[in-house]
């Protein structure tokens, strides 16, 4: 049996879930009835089991941590979804399953995972979740030359306070989307400004002493800069042992 395409998935759930008939379904998306009841199940079901929403501050951090690096909330007002994204480069294919099972483990929920070119998406159609995570995380107004909204740009931790938990799972999350580890470095990298200075001050807290936030400015045309959080490789052993990232697959 074909596989359905993620564009095809979305629009069959919708369809799905406006009650209309397995004919209707099937005459407007152009997939035989037997595809639909055989995927019925399977998305649909999915789709309608909640959520649990977490309490365990350290997988809190970590998840908020992923979103900062790579994440993406959506809301299809047409449709009346609520979509949380994570976006993986395609050669960590073990780290990301070893992510959707952390992730079911934790929310009691499987997400979604499928590819688009080079990427891996890990996603899940959840109100609760949607809105969990901007209960940590904003983020301003930084449109690209095409006028889209870049969060990567402006996108920073909500409140004030977080437990010492809350901060090395954070760092985990978010050196593990969108750092860089090897035998003689840990690197943090984002074009928020403000993102960077709260982790900076969260290696402080975590009584980390030889780290250095530098900006790297692109050449015109080419972008905005870059903040680089660098911790010097004396320092290491003891970020590995503390923070214990997961994707440590182009470690040598």
């Amino acid at each position: 049996m074909k596989r359905l395409t993620s564009v095809e998935k979305d629009k069959i759930i919708s369809l799905m879930r406006d009650g209309k008939s397995l004919n209707y379904i099937s005459r407007v998306t152009g997939k035989s009835k037997s595809t639909l009841y055989y995927h019925y199940k399977r998305l649909l079901g999915k789709k309608l089991k909640k959520v649990k929403l977490p309490e365990d501050n350290s997988f809190i951090g970590e998840l908020v941590g992923l979103f900062v690096g790579d994440g993406n909330l959506f809301h299809d007002k047409v449709g009346g979804h609520y979509i949380v994204r994570f976006f993986f480069n395609v050669k960590e294919r073990d780290y990301v399953e070893n992510i959707v099972k952390l992730f079911n483990s934790c929310l009691l929920k499987k997400p979604q995972l499928h590819r688009e070119k080079n990427v891996l998406v890990v996603k899940y159609y959840s109100k609760d979740l949607f809105y969990f995570i901007k209960r940590y995380v904003g983020w301003g107004i930084s449109l690209d030359k095409r006028g889209a909204n870049q969060k990567s740009r402006t996108v920073f931790l909500r409140g004030e306070e977080h437990s010492i938990d809350f901060k090395k799972g954070f760092l985990r999350g978010f050196i593990d989307s969108d750092g860089y580890l090897s035998k003689n470095k840990v690197l943090f990298g984002s074009a928020s400004e403000r993102v960077m200075k709260q982790t900076y001050n969260f290696l402080i807290d975590l009584k980390f002493e030889k780290f250095k936030l530098s900006y790297y400015k692109r050449d015109k045309g080419r972008g905005v800069g870059i903040w680089h959080l660098y911790v010097h490789k004396v320092e290491r052993d003891k970020f590995f042992l503390l923070i214990k990232p997961r994707n440590i697959v182009n470690l040598s």
